[in-house]
């Protein structure tokens, strides 16, 4: 069972004593804050990434649907001038694995083979995990974090930079963070496998 983030009224309210606010408001702030959501549960939590992405578009799911999701249609990523014109010769592949942007979720890419999500990633310090580690904590925290779930693997641009990999239990989705050679997670992303495995988004 799913629960909701505490409110953000309530979080403001905590810390104040005092005449202010009535007794009574109380018991219907912690009701509101802890019910259990009605919506059909979904792999991960929205908002922070996991095996399958990021809620509400997730992996595996066609455009359509994903963009009923959010609400809004998924936006082409704007490329630079060389890149585009080569996508512009090379239609046929353009259409096979292209990328695409969520106003809804900034700093946030999504990566469509044909018309159906394979994967959703950033490198934005805003998102997190599930297990809560974010983009610029460091490997050691993400090892805490994961534990014998955690593959590590060298990375092939950085001399000491690691490729950290956490399946799902069935193995067709992972959880892959990036690590420079300082030591710090600068990519996140989720999705299906193989796509998810791929440095680039597109191979």
């Amino acid at each position: 069972m799913r629960y909701r983030r505490a409110h953000p009224v309530l979080h403001t309210l905590l810390p104040v004593t005092g005449p202010r606010f009535p007794t009574l408001a109380w018991p219907a702030l912690l009701l509101a804050a802890w019910l259990p959501t009605t919506h059909a549960a979904t792999p991960p939590t929205a908002g922070r990434f996991s095996f399958y992405g990021l809620a509400p578009a997730v992996a595996g799911l066609d455009r359509a649907k994903a963009e009923a999701a959010l609400g809004q249609p998924l936006q082409p990523e704007p490329l630079p001038a060389a890149r585009a014109a080569s996508a512009a010769a090379g239609a046929a592949g353009a259409a096979a694995c292209q990328h695409r942007l969520s106003p809804q979720q900034p700093g946030v890419r999504y990566t469509l083979t044909g018309d159906v999500i394979t994967r959703i990633e950033t490198r934005d310090t805003r998102y997190a995990t599930v297990s809560g580690v974010h983009v610029g904590d460091t490997v050691t925290q993400a090892q805490k974090a994961y534990g014998k779930r955690l593959n590590s693997a060298p990375h092939p641009y950085f001399a000491q930079g690691k490729v950290l990999t956490v399946y799902s239990p069935d193995r067709k989705f992972a959880l892959v963070m990036e690590a420079n050679d300082q030591g710090r997670i600068i990519t996140l992303r989720g999705g299906r496998l193989p796509e998810v495995g791929w440095l680039e988004g597109c191979s």
